[in-house]
């Protein structure tokens, strides 16, 4: 017996959902979203398997993301979605990152850095997410001031869509518009990106009028839709299980109060299984009185408040033993709990709970 606390990934369902999307948007290329440790996966394993399946660009949120994928071998083009700043700049154009421009300013750093190299960069421009990208109305000389910078190499015009998980897809075909009537404004300039790509993983499932020449698949590559809103045109497997083990089980009395605040009392003499997982795992609190658990492929009721190292759950009179395999989500021989109804119950996205699944759980890789 080994029991242990893991995340188990399986790689073999993060490629059949990278295919499948693959397929989807044919021809127009996928540049997997890897940002956030792969949204909790482990981006190094997941962007070597991607390279494997001939994938040929990804994209991180920050510096430092990308400068962890090149120091472990990725060799592929990796695209910046966060802002970079001038000390970065030097390094970041040596490992061949693309750089995402938000307004002249960046390109005026990138043209002050005195680079021996030129940058590749992408243009986010703002259509109605309004949280980054250049405000064209504000910066109408964008463009010129791109075009003429002797330094960057323009390979990518992106936007961001806001609500395209959302079933009414009004406001993002207005965005959609919005980005349609920029990139007619670029075709008429001396020098144009030969990258559009604007469609995440709503848009994937349910715009293919977005796609351009690449998309940007997220949570839909490791296995959840983006909302209960969308189609399910792409049938996902889900890539992480979040396992325990049962530590202890404990035999209580009738009326006995359990976990902090007394928010969970016995209501007759029964077993207490105790797990040693909480909310510095990723288990998040909310899940107090609220979460389920699989043991010996039967569905158990968390009762008692979430703490930081514990949990633990009403089993009864069934036969179950320390040591016991625990699964809190994902796909196992146990049967299946899915991350979007794990999230639904706290008022939740399943982003939230993949990402916030912490360091100290191991990360375990099957399938390759």
């Amino acid at each position: 017996m080994n029991p242990r606390t893991c995340a188990e990934i399986n790689l073999d369902n993060l490629s059949h959902n990278t295919r499948a999307i693959q397929e989807k948007v044919a021809p127009a290329k996928v540049i997997p979203m890897i940002k956030a440790d792969a949204y909790g996966h482990g981006a190094i394993p997941v962007a070597r398997r991607l390279v494997r399946e001939g994938f040929e660009m990804f994209a991180v949120a920050q510096f430092q993301e990308a400068m962890e994928l090149r120091e472990s071998g990725i060799k592929q083009p990796i695209l910046i979605l966060g802002r970079l700043f001038p000390h970065d700049l030097p390094e970041a154009v040596k490992a061949g990152f693309r750089i995402s421009l938000f307004g002249k300013e960046d390109i005026g750093w990138i043209e002050a850095a005195g680079l021996d190299l030129p940058a590749y960069v992408h243009a986010n421009v703002e259509t109605g997410m309004g949280r980054v990208g250049t405000l064209l109305d504000r910066e109408p000389d964008f463009f010129d001031a791109l075009v003429h910078a002797s330094r960057c190499r323009w390979e990518g015009l992106y936007s961001h869509f806001s609500t395209s998980d959302e079933k009414d897809k009004s406001y993002a075909n207005l965005q959609l518009s919005r980005f349609r009537k920029i990139v007619s404004r670029v075709q008429l300039l001396d020098k144009r990106p030969s990258m559009l790509h604007m469609a995440n993983s709503g848009a994937i499932l349910d715009m293919p009028e977005s796609y351009f020449d690449a998309v940007r698949p997220g949570i839909l590559m490791y296995g959840h839709y983006p909302s209960q809103e969308t189609s399910q045109s792409i049938l996902p497997r889900q890539a992480m299980t979040f396992k325990t083990y049962v530590a202890h089980l404990r035999d209580m009395p009738e009326g006995h109060p359990i976990s902090y605040g007394r928010r969970w009392i016995t209501p007759r003499r029964t077993h207490i299984a105790v797990l040693p997982v909480g909310y510095a795992d990723g288990v998040r609190r909310g899940l107090t009185n609220k979460g389920e658990v699989l043991i010996q492929r039967k569905r158990y009721p968390m009762v008692g408040t979430v703490t930081m190292d514990q949990i633990m759950v009403h089993v009864g009179d069934d036969p179950i033993r320390p040591g016991d395999e625990v699964v809190l989500w994902g796909e196992s021989a146990q049967g299946t709990i899915q991350v979007a109804e794990v999230a639904e119950k706290i008022g939740t996205i399943p982003y939230e709970l993949t990402c916030g699944v912490s360091q100290r759980v191991q990360r375990v890789y099957i399938g390759g």
